[in-house]
Order: structure tokens, then C-alpha cells, then sequence
């Protein structure tokens, strides 16, 4: 892990740090302009991974302690390690004398803060700011450090636990309330073009069985790509799951973090998660729960109900469910690297049936959210 300080450190570049502050358009241009080697790859299996300095967890959250000091000018009186930890980081939550409560993460490669950025500037103070801590010495370890507002409230896997049927409703209901907001342009046609149409000729490309299976939707998706080009553009994020999703003690989302590799898409694909947040995985099967459809149909109506009355206008609904069926096959098959990376086999074994998926705007009252 340990790097030398002769080497280069690869850090974002000025004009990619900066470029928010002008434009998302000029964000999104050079983001989808950016290297393969700007993604996150490195993942930490243990604190093993990690140099001397950090490998244990008081180690990681003595270092917290002294950061957060460094960083704000007020002593910090204690730190705890959140569970679970990420793949990519190891956080610390410091609480400082004035009482604030500040996060810390270690981190093996360099972060692009602009996802972070731009989903603050449209979300608001639900998505954490985030600073770079220069630590010339920790760098040398090949470790950078980020301070992170701290979201209040526990990640849903944690505040909804033994109870996720009673507050599910609430908790996807309110989630759709704060994505709605996330407007950023009024069209999509640069991701159509630089991200999407690459992404789905790559799975076109694909001799893998699990990927060819697919191909006929695919090449249907292909030919009507061109109708999400007028679909507003929004925020989306790129691993919407319940460790990522903050609830508060009513298990109201309060922020959503980990914003890292995501980028705006069209508006409908970022939704597409809809499947697993009124749903579940359980014993490697997709299960529909008995509040399934009135927490689908709630995160829906908000999204519906808070968008601009003038973005409104904008969305066809047979181009959202395009959308929204692309999000559910592209999100199978990430990329990784520019190829597509490692898939989940059991969200492979749900996918014919998330793919029959009709969002209420097309299915109308009664029918049914999958088709037989």
C-alpha cells in the first residue's frame, strides 16, 4: 500500500476540481471526457490493507481525533468507527467540544469530490460537503484524508431494523421527495451519447451467457435511446442501497451519502433501484412485501407531485419507462474500468422479471407492477 513520495500522486486535476463551480454541463463534459484510471478501484478487504499507522480501528480513529483538531481548530473529545464499513475507506465519526459531530475518512486513492458537489448544490445539505485534509505524510502512505459533514440520523440498514414493514412506506416515500429535486439541465443528450449508447454496445459485445441473454431487450433499448435525449437531465445515484440511505428516528431519509462514480443521467434511470427499496433480497430471492406496491406508488406520486411544474412538462412518460427499464439493465452490468465489471448472479436471476417492470404513470390503478 505504501507508496514513494518521489512517485507521482495522482490527484484530480485543478480543471476537474474547479469546473462545478461554472457549469455542471462543463462538469458533466469533462466527466465523461475523464480516464478510466480516475475509478475507484482499490477496495480495502481488512484493515490489514492499510499501512501501519491505520490498521486498527483505534489507530484509525486516534488519527481521526488528531485530524479533526488540525482541521477545525477544536479539540475533539471522541471518535467511533461507524459499521459497517465501506469497501473503499475507513470513516470515523468525531465529535468535537462544541459538540459538532464531523467525519473523517481514509482513503487508498484520491477522491473526485464533483459528484459530491453537484448533488449538494441540487440536493441541499441531505448530501454531506466534503473537504480535502492535506496530509503530506499520510499521502506518502499512499492514504488520503476527507473531512465530511456528518448526516444525522443512522443508515437505514440500522434505523429500520425490526421494523423495515411498518416505516418502509415512509422511508421510500421520503426518498422520492428529496430525489425529485434533483433537476440539473433540460436535456440529456450528452450522456445519451458519450455514456449510455457505449455502455449498452459493450453488453451488446458481451459472449457472456448471463450478459447475451439480454441482448434482444438491449438492441430494443438501442433504438430508443434517442427519445431520453429530451428527458431532463438529473441527479442519480450510483449505489442507492440502505447503507447509503440516512434515516432519522421516524425513518425519514435525513441524507444520502457515498456519492463517489455517480453521474447525472436521464431523468427516470436514476430511479431505477425502485425494485430494492419497496422490495428485498432475502435467501438469494427477490421478495415483494406486502407494503410493496403502496411504497413503490408513494416514492412515484412524490417525485411526481414535488418535480417543477415546468420540468413536469418535459417528461413523457413512455420515455421515463424506457428510461427507467435502461437504469434496471445497465445497473446489473456496471462498468468497470471501461468493461463491464463483476455482476451480482442473484440480481441477474431477478432481472427478467424487474425488467417487465411498468412505472404507475403507464400501468395506470390497476394493474399490476410486473407483468406475468
Amino acid at each position: 500500500m505504501a507508496i514513494n513520495c518521489q512517485q507521482s500522486i495522482p490527484l484530480p486535476s485543478p480543471r476537474r476540481r474547479s469546473s462545478i463551480q461554472s457549469s455542471p454541463i462543463i462538469y458533466l463534459i469533462t466527466l465523461l471526457k475523464s480516464h478510466v484510471e480516475d475509478i475507484m478501484t482499490i477496495e480495502i478487504t481488512s484493515d490489514a490493507d492499510l499501512p501501519k499507522c491505520l490498521n486498527t480501528p483505534s489507530k484509525q480513529t486516534t488519527q481521526a481525533r488528531r485530524l479533526a483538531h488540525l482541521h477545525s481548530g477544536i479539540a475533539a473529545k471522541k471518535a467511533r468507527g461507524p459499521r459497517p464499513q465501506g469497501f473503499f475507506s475507513r470513516t470515523a465519526i468525531v465529535t468535537l467540544q462544541n459538540g459538532e459531530d464531523v467525519v473523517i475518512q481514509f482513503r487508498p486513492e484520491p477522491l473526485d469530490l464533483e459528484p459530491f458537489q453537484v448533488a449538494r448544490r441540487v440536493l441541499g445539505a441531505v448530501v454531506p460537503d466534503v473537504e480535502v485534509i492535506q496530509n503530506t505524510e499520510l499521502e506518502c502512505e499512499g492514504i488520503w484524508v476527507y473531512w465530511m459533514t456528518c448526516i444525522p440520523g443512522k443508515t437505514w440498514l440500522d434505523g429500520a431494523r425490526g421494523k423495515v414493514s411498518q416505516t418502509r412506506i415512509t422511508t421510500v416515500r421520503s426518498l422520492g421527495r428529496i430525489l425529485s429535486r434533483g433537476y440539473i439541465n433540460d436535456n440529456s443528450e450528452l450522456v445519451v451519447n458519450h455514456k449510455l449508447y457505449p455502455h449498452l454496445e459493450l453488453l451488446l459485445a458481451s459472449e457472456d451467457t448471463q450478459i447475451s441473454q439480454f441482448h434482444g431487450i438491449a438492441r430494443d433499448l438501442r433504438g430508443q435511446l434517442d427519445q431520453l435525449k429530451h428527458l431532463p437531465l438529473f441527479i442519480a445515484h450510483f449505489d442507492l442501497n440502505d447503507v447509503n440511505i440516512m434515516v432519522d428516528s421516524d425513518c425519514k431519509v435525513s441524507g444520502i451519502v457515498d456519492w463517489e462514480l455517480s453521474t447525472p443521467l436521464p431523468f427516470g434511470m436514476g430511479f431505477c433501484r425502485v425494485h430494492t427499496l419497496a422490495g428485498e433480497f432475502s435467501e438469494k430471492k427477490f421478495h415483494m412485501p406486502p407494503e410493496f406496491e403502496d411504497a413503490e406508488r408513494g416514492f412515484w406520486q412524490e417525485i411526481w407531485d414535488e418535480i417543477p411544474e415546468n420540468v413536469r412538462s418535459q417528461v413523457n412518460p413512455e420515455a421515463v419507462q424506457i428510461a427507467v427499464t435502461l437504469g434496471t439493465l445497465l445497473d446489473a452490468f456496471q462498468l468497470d474500468e471501461g468493461k463491464i465489471g463483476p455482476y451480482n448472479p442473484v440480481v441477474v436471476e431477478a432481472l427478467p422479471k424487474f425488467l417487465t417492470y411498468r412505472i404507475p404513470l403507464i400501468r395506470g390503478s390497476g394493474s399490476p407492477p410486473y407483468l406475468e
